[in-house]
């Protein structure tokens, strides 16, 4: 792939697929450059990393592996999944509303294969993983996208412990069924759990009589069609009847939350799910009273922010993004798409309703944690409505690194600073700025980007093959952090992962609108 053809990339993810560089050109915002003064100018020619060069290979060999493969297979395809006796039409990997979960153990190579049975070419990123560049699974940039009809073997070591996800990065497929959990086991675990739970959270809209593409065309119709950005396959046309159910959830206001600084979604979706079950048909929790349960939540939803709660128990959080963290008490936390949160209670005899809230607007998923002595709820649906929700919040910014996850000090090497914006009122968005498209660095260096959100809504800002710290949030080590309207924040890595890779908004369709930029390594 030449240089020319990947700068062309680059200059239309900052385009918007055609609606925006005259529309973030209006907005009358420059950049803010490079404060440390170490961005390429214009005329700067570098010898890029590529995601098949031999120093991909060779990041991937230095670090320690068990030696054992687990294999698994996957087909994305179309299939009619059962949401609580409403039968929707969607794409996924096996027969329900959420992926196969995948477990190993820390130093474990990971083999999938990926069959492709749906009308579109796909692909699966595998979030949070320092992962190989050519496994990374974003196409064009990582890997040619997976055509109909083929499978791709994607394989990888996973040297982190943690709670992970995989989705598709192509297009909104990850707002259908197209994703799982991915769970990496600590063989040196201290957390004191006896048992965990994987909790999935998804808003849900595919098969409801829209579609995502739909959604998009309604927010977007500039947009429809794909995101020339990332090369995403283009979506299926959208009928008339989909584009006014898409309308009326794009047209009915927006979500407000104090926690995140104001405006937090533009789509009321119908559903919300756990584990790809509405509340009226939840996939019970069930442990012995007194168990100490470690519960791994996942926001795999497109663009809904949740409020997380169990009735009756107080959450300890002991880890975020997969990184331990120093324990925290609350009674619910804030978990932004893409975010994932370890949290231990310790069970207590009778049957629980267990609630992720929409955060900012109404509409919940729930399930049922319940202890082996209890009945089963008569209603396991309570409404959404448990007082932990409004009680003490614990937000990211008050959480810190344990000791073993602390990146240590060091001066960087290269200062970047990026700007996130909307092109005035239009569903446009970017990161842009002189060092929007210029984010080059060498193997062994520290990076510092500075985040300076200029728009009015809050962005759950993501980071592809790293995982960084959080100098605000005292080292806080995360890959996705909530960049709220109005202030900037810093995050810091070491480049230690080569290869080209993305960095944007998690929120899926600010990133199909363009809010995307390029980590890019050089010799």
């Amino acid at each position: 792939m030449s240089s020319a053809t990947l700068g062309r990339r680059r200059f239309l993810s900052l385009a918007a697929a055609g609606a925006g560089v005259a529309g973030i050109g209006a907005l009358g915002v420059t950049g803010c450059g490079s404060s440390g003064g170490t961005a390429p100018t214009a005329g700067d020619r570098y010898d890029y990393i590529k995601p098949h060069d031999p120093e991909i290979a060779a990041a991937e060999a230095a670090r320690a592996a068990t030696g054992v493969t687990v294999a698994r297979a996957l087909a994305a395809g179309p299939a009619t999944v059962d949401l609580g006796g409403r039968l929707v039409n969607t794409w996924t990997y096996g027969t329900g509303a959420v992926a196969p979960e995948i477990r190993l153990s820390a130093g474990d190579t990971l083999s999938a294969a990926v069959t492709n049975a749906a009308p579109a070419a796909t692909s699966i990123h595998w979030h949070g993983i320092r992962i190989r560049n050519d496994m990374d699974g974003v196409p064009p940039v990582t890997q040619e996208a997976i055509a109909p009809g083929t499978t791709f073997e994607y394989r990888f070591l996973a040297p982190d412990p943690g709670t992970y996800w995989y989705h598709s990065h192509s297009g909104l497929q990850a707002d259908r069924g197209l994703f799982g959990a991915l769970i990496v086991e600590d063989p040196a675990d201290a957390t004191g759990a006896d048992i965990d739970a994987v909790l999935v959270l998804d808003d849900w809209v595919d098969g409801t009589g829209t579609t995502p593409d739909a959604v998009m065309a309604a927010l977007n119709p500039n947009l429809h069609g794909g995101h020339a950005g990332h090369d995403a396959p283009a979506p299926a046309p959208v009928d008339a009847d989909e584009a006014t159910i898409a309308a009326s959830i794009t047209g009915a206001g927006h979500g407000d939350s104090r926690a995140l600084g104001g405006m937090t979604q533009h789509i009321a979706y119908p559903l919300h799910l756990i584990n790809g079950r509405p509340p009226n048909d939840p996939a019970v929790i069930s442990a012995a009273p007194g168990t100490r349960l470690r519960l791994r939540i996942i926001n795999a939803g497109a663009e809904t922010p949740y409020r997380f709660a169990v009735a009756g128990h107080r959450l300890t959080v002991v880890a975020v993004d997969g990184f331990d963290v120093v324990p925290a008490e609350a009674d619910a936390i804030l978990i932004g798409m893409a975010q994932r949160y370890d949290v231990l209670v310790t069970v207590a005899s009778g049957a629980w309703p267990v609630v992720a809230a929409v955060e900012g607007r109404a509409g919940y998923a729930s399930t049922v944690l319940r202890s082996s002595d209890a009945a089963p709820l008569a209603d396991p649906d309570v409404g959404g409505v448990i007082a932990e929700l409004g009680g003490q919040l614990l937000l990211e910014s008050e959480l810190r690194p344990a000791a073993r996850t602390v990146l240590a000090r060091r001066t960087p090497d290269r200062e970047y600073s990026v700007d996130l914006l909307q092109a005035g009122n239009r569903y446009v968005w970017a990161m842009a700025g002189a060092d929007a498209g210029k984010l080059v660095m060498k193997q062994g260096e520290r990076v510092r980007v500075t985040m300076h959100n200029r728009s009015t809504m809050w962005h759950p800002m993501h980071t592809h093959g790293h995982t960084f710290a959080i100098p605000a949030y005292g080292g806080l080590r995360r890959d996705t952090v909530n960049v709220l309207p109005g202030t900037s924040l810093a995050v810091e890595f070491d480049a230690d992962n080569p290869g080209e890779w993305m960095f944007h908004c998690h929120n899926a369709y600010h990133f199909e609108a363009g809010m995307t930029a390029n980590l890019m390594y050089i010799r």
